[in-house]
């Protein structure tokens, strides 16, 4: 994959899914979050601590012949919190490269999460999440990720210089 900047959504499939895909578990921190919005400062912060997108193995488009059928799972301590099928994105995904490479460009190894299932909630200390992606029922090996859930030590504060 090259770098890419302004890209067309239907001229450009092949090439956008040429390298691959991961699952992403896409953390927030709700109460660094909601402070930030009430102060009326970014809240980008709440997602970008330590360890706060954990994703799998890279998975080979030829295990995913179409990204827009394909069945994503995550269960907390075993019970299932999320199931769905990637055919409910809003946006498909050349929809959504095309939009973000209209505002940033995309280079080679760039991570680009496309969605999250219903079902988002709190997880706590010593929690363990699982995570995976389904084709046709069958579970695809190097999509599959176990979290354990560790509080973060410390605290942070949002301050103006």
């Amino acid at each position: 994959m090259h770098q890419t900047h302004k890209l067309a959504p239907v001229t450009h499939i092949g090439f956008l899914f040429s390298t691959g895909y991961v699952v992403a578990i896409d953390m927030t921190a709700r109460n660094v979050q909601d402070s930030a919005k009430r102060a009326g400062l970014p809240w980008s912060i709440a997602k970008g601590f330590d360890t706060f997108s954990p994703i799998s193995s890279l998975i080979s488009k030829s295990a995913i012949p179409d990204p827009h059928n394909a069945t994503l799972h995550l269960e907390v301590d075993g019970v299932s919190k999320q199931l769905d099928n990637t055919g409910l994105m809003i946006y498909k995904i050349p929809r959504q490269l095309a939009d973000i490479s209209r505002v940033m460009t995309l280079d080679p190894g760039d991570l680009v999460l496309t969605g999250t299932p219903k079902g988002v909630g709190e997880v706590t200390n010593g929690q363990v999440m699982t995570a995976g992606i389904r084709v046709d029922g069958k579970e695809i090996e190097e999509g599959m990720l176990e979290v354990m859930v560790k509080d973060r030590e410390g605290t942070y504060e949002f301050a103006e210089n």
